[in-house]
């Protein structure tokens, strides 16, 4: 019933309110956020030392979806993986919203004038020393797309509903040196979203419940 109920709401136009009441404020910054560190127990209290961040498309349609990339299988780190359009943060990005922006127009060709930034996510230490930033951002169809193939290899959407319905989600554990970590996947035609990337949907999923 909870996920038809949610269903429902996204098509009847009001999933817009929501979503933009459950995301953090931009003008408020980031200082705020949670932190949801996903970092052995020897470094988890020193901050990372690198940023990064991504960018969270909700197609602006009356049945929102959300944009999802497969990184390209040569890829050095997390290869043939899912993952929102995102990476480090450079030198001449004036914000963790410019760097979103800028990674998805190099990767999949969205260009920043088809994005409205609307709130971050909650923050998320990595393994690999990185603070990532979740900007979450309605896009305006219609959309081409333009992959670099250097970096990924498929574009694909889920709709917001399925996002949305805790149902979906498979718990699991890994070990990793001696700890117990707990992840989360998510199968959705073909594709599975797990790790960091289903963290972030399920932080957007428990933030627009707690609305």
């Amino acid at each position: 019933m909870a996920a038809r109920v949610r269903a429902a709401s996204c098509a009847s136009g009001d999933w817009r309110d929501r979503l933009r009441n459950a995301v953090a404020p931009l003008d408020k910054g980031v200082r705020e956020l949670h932190v949801n560190n996903f970092r052995p127990a020897d470094v988890y209290a020193i901050r990372p030392g690198r940023t990064a961040a991504v960018l969270v498309p909700v197609l602006d349609l009356p049945e929102p979806e959300l944009v999802l990339t497969l990184r390209a299988p040569h890829l050095a780190q997390h290869a043939g993986q899912v993952s929102f359009p995102g990476g480090a943060a450079e030198g001449s990005d004036s914000s963790a919203v410019a760097t979103a922006l800028r990674e998805a127009f190099e990767e999949i060709g969205l260009e920043p004038s088809s994005v409205t930034p609307v709130g971050f996510l909650d923050r998320f230490d990595t393994i690999s020393d990185y603070r990532v930033l979740p900007v979450v951002g309605l896009v305006k169809p219609p959309v081409r797309w333009a992959l670099d193939p250097s970096e990924v290899a498929e574009v694909f959407t889920v709709p917001l509903s399925v996002a949305l319905d805790a149902r979906r989600y498979r718990e699991q554990v890994a070990q990793r040196n001696q700890e117990r970590f707990v992840f989360h996947s998510l199968e959705w035609q073909g594709h599975l979203i797990w790790g960091l990337t289903a963290a972030m949907l399920r932080n957007l999923m428990q933030r627009m419940d707690a609305r």
